[in-house]
């Protein structure tokens, strides 16, 4: 199960989530599942969405100082999972853990995707015109999420940390960046490393068991065959967003490849150097290692894809190793919330290479095609996951769209919809539960 807040924008003080919520409802893509906190308008049998946005718009009203008072969250399940009734059920107690249970919000269930997935709608103001609190909330929503569905955080970290040092790293740094990557903070005291999530010591590292070493040469040939050869297809140049420095080329490879680039940049000046940490090699360079910094930047995409020649070769492997990969695979499959936390507790990674999925382990030593390791209900199943994942992404994006196209004219758009158009063609009002 997965949860996003998605990120308000310049017209979040309008509330154009309730349109594009409600939008689905017409569309018979949505049901209302759940209206809390709104006082009189909880009884009203034939409503309208401007009665909820304009409440919502009143009780943010009492806090100027909120630009962007909208609360837009979206919770999806794995596939048919989890009905309508229980992703109402958790969305509330999850509402409530992140301190929004006695605000005025909507739910509203959305059923046009192979992923169940319900919609949370409400204000960021409470009605005594205090700022709900936001502090750390991306990661404070996956915590209670997880508690809600009974995962236990510490068993998490154990998982994330023998796999951080189950990679090559040549420094104590390098270590540290593979767990930060992951949302950990790490606190160096009286010879340990305090692993920090969720504002609580999730588990420690004894800096006596640190093993450095340096990632194998043919690794360092692979990478540098990958970053020469995608760098002329997606543009290498950087963007400034909130969480550091990116770019389409560091974001393919990131999807792709399993390798993040993290920018290294001091204040407001552009970066200096980057590092790479590599989750299917499992190691961690220095970015210079494999291309310089200035070099990596100064090639200019010929935005020609490349062919399918594939940079990773299959290896042969036994098959009582195959069984063992096998059961991993389907163990992160079956026995996890979603895909993502599976595989990484199971410490492997999916590559999607052309049309075909491919597992590798922890330090790089297996890699084969998935579709030998699975049954053909099994591979379905991989390939349903794999695409909840980038679907909720293309919801969001969905989101962003059509909040645009409402906020051209919200008010004319409940006109088309509840008014003047639909008296003219005599059209029955639809919003109605």
């Amino acid at each position: 199960m997965i949860v996003k807040i998605i990120p308000a924008t310049k017209r979040s003080a309008s509330f154009p989530a309730v349109g594009y919520n409600t939008g689905k409802l017409d569309k018979n893509k949505g049901e209302l599942m759940k209206v809390s906190g709104f006082g009189p308008l909880e009884g009203l049998q034939h409503w309208r969405p401007e009665d909820y946005r304009n409440y919502l718009k009143a009780v943010s009203a009492t806090n100027k100082a909120v630009q962007k008072p909208q609360f837009h969250a979206v919770i999806s399940a794995g596939g048919k999972s989890h009905d309508k009734q229980q992703l109402t059920e958790i969305a509330a107690q999850w509402l409530t853990a992140m301190g929004y249970g006695n605000q005025p919000y909507l739910l509203v269930f959305h059923k046009d995707t192979q992923n169940n997935h319900i919609h949370i709608v409400t204000t960021r103001v409470d009605k005594q015109g205090k700022k709900i609190n936001d502090s750390f909330e991306n990661i404070r929503a996956i915590k209670h999420l997880n508690q809600i569905l009974g995962i236990d955080e510490k068993h998490s970290a154990r998982q994330d940390i023998a796999k951080a040092l189950s990679f090559t790293y040549s420094t104590k740094a390098q270590l540290m960046m593979i767990l930060e990557s992951q949302g950990y903070t790490i606190k160096e005291a009286d010879g340990k490393l305090e692993v920090i999530k969720f504002g609580h010591k999730q588990g420690e590292i004894d800096l006596g068991q640190l093993r450095f070493s340096v990632a194998k040469p043919e690794r360092f040939s692979q990478l540098k065959a990958i970053f020469h050869r995608y760098a002329l297809v997606y543009d290498t140049s950087l963007q400034l967003k909130p969480n550091g420095y990116t770019s389409a080329f560091a974001e393919y490879l990131k999807e792709k490849h399993g390798l993040i680039l993290l920018f290294h940049a001091s204040a407001d000046k552009p970066p200096y150097g980057y590092s790479v940490i590599d989750h299917s090699g499992k190691a961690v360079f220095k970015g210079s290692e494999i291309i310089a910094l200035k070099e990596l930047l100064s090639i200019r995409s010929t935005a020609e894809i490349p062919t399918e020649e594939k940079i990773w070769q299959e290896q042969d492997h036994s098959e009582a190793i195959k069984t063992y990969y096998a059961a991993l695979l389907k163990a992160a499959l079956y026995n996890y919330p979603d895909l993502a936390q599976g595989l990484r507790h199971q410490g492997l990674d999916l590559l999607l290479d052309g049309e075909a999925f491919f597992l590798t382990d922890k330090d790089g030593t297996f890699y084969t095609n998935a579709g030998e390791l699975l049954d053909d209900e099994g591979y379905r199943e991989l390939v349903r996951q794999f695409e909840q994942l980038t679907e909720l992404d293309l919801e969001v994006k969905q989101q962003y769209t059509e909040e645009i196209m409402v906020n051209i004219a919200d008010d004319v758009d409940d006109q088309q919809i509840y008014g003047m158009r639909r008296r003219r063609q005599k059209k029955a009002r639809t919003n109605t539960r």
